[in-house]
């Protein structure tokens, strides 16, 4: 009993001597490198910018748009944002996901008020009222591309149609604060919602004097643009957006198409905490 007590004391002086410096070691490297702080689940950023936009689809007009920004993201896989509430699974460089969107309608007059939006030349349209949309998308990082498609059904009273966009867009990081992404698209869209923004209806005719119009399924646009994001700091940055729409088919021989290119700019600043 006395020789394993001897023994076990002794293997203990033994673990000690080694553990000792060991530990010592360990104490100083964790004073030289910090642990670093565990990354945040949440990714937020908010701010609020203005838009010069067409004062509606096809005008030849512009008026001055707020703009609110709003980027929230949950551990890569919820998102809501200005394209609205999006959940996403992503594996490599390809992301598939369906979430909700939104479409603000369009007026048949101009509003009231500093950014008061529509247009008195289509009195007597009708207004086309807010719609929710059930979006399904997804999109593929090919080499420094990538590739992105989505298909919307609106579900409003006044537009139950469906489109699909399709989109490029090639982001270059020019400088670690500032980043450049040029992007291009088009959009396809059902009859409904081309005889919705598009159509003029015989009662429409009669109350608004544009010619009776029947609009077809089709490609309703193509656009380029470019988007600017510039850092400040850790938080605060600026973004600008240019972009040039071109409508073509049916929507483009519309008659109350008056201009069948539009140009949308826009300016934000925002925080990222």
């Amino acid at each position: 009993m006395a020789s394993l007590l001897k023994r076990f004391l002794a293997t203990i002086t033994l673990l000690s001597s080694l553990l000792l410096p060991l530990s010592a070691l360990a104490q100083g490297n964790s004073d030289a490198k910090p642990v670093p702080a565990a990354k945040s689940d949440w990714d937020v950023s908010l701010g609020a910018g203005a838009a010069l936009v067409p004062t509606f689809e096809g005008s030849d007009r512009y008026h001055v748009s707020p703009v609110p920004l709003v980027s929230i993201t949950y551990k890569d896989m919820i998102s809501l944002d200005g394209k609205g509430l999006s959940a996403y699974w992503r594996t490599g460089d390809l992301r598939i996901g369906a979430g909700l969107t939104y479409n603000p309608g369009r007026t048949d007059s101009k509003d009231d008020g500093l950014f008061g939006n529509g247009d008195d030349r289509l009195r007597g349209m009708g207004d086309i009222d807010a719609a929710l949309g059930l979006k399904a998308f997804a999109s593929y990082r090919l080499w420094m591309v990538d590739l992105s498609t989505a298909v919307t059904k609106y579900t409003g009273d006044d537009n139950d149609g469906v489109v699909v966009d399709l989109g490029l867009k090639v982001p270059f990081k020019l400088t670690d604060k500032f980043t450049l992404t040029p992007h291009a698209g088009a959009t396809w869209a059902n009859q409904d919602y081309m005889q919705t923004f598009f159509g003029v209806t015989a009662a429409q005719a009669a109350s608004s004097g544009f010619a009776r119009y029947d609009a077809d399924a089709g490609f309703k646009d193509i656009r380029a643009g470019v988007n600017a994001n510039y850092r400040f700091d850790e938080h605060w940055f600026l973004s600008m957006s240019a972009d040039v729409k071109r409508l073509v088919g049916d929507a483009a021989e519309s008659p109350i198409s008056f201009s069948n290119t539009g140009v949308s700019v826009a300016t934000m600043v925002g925080y990222k905490f």
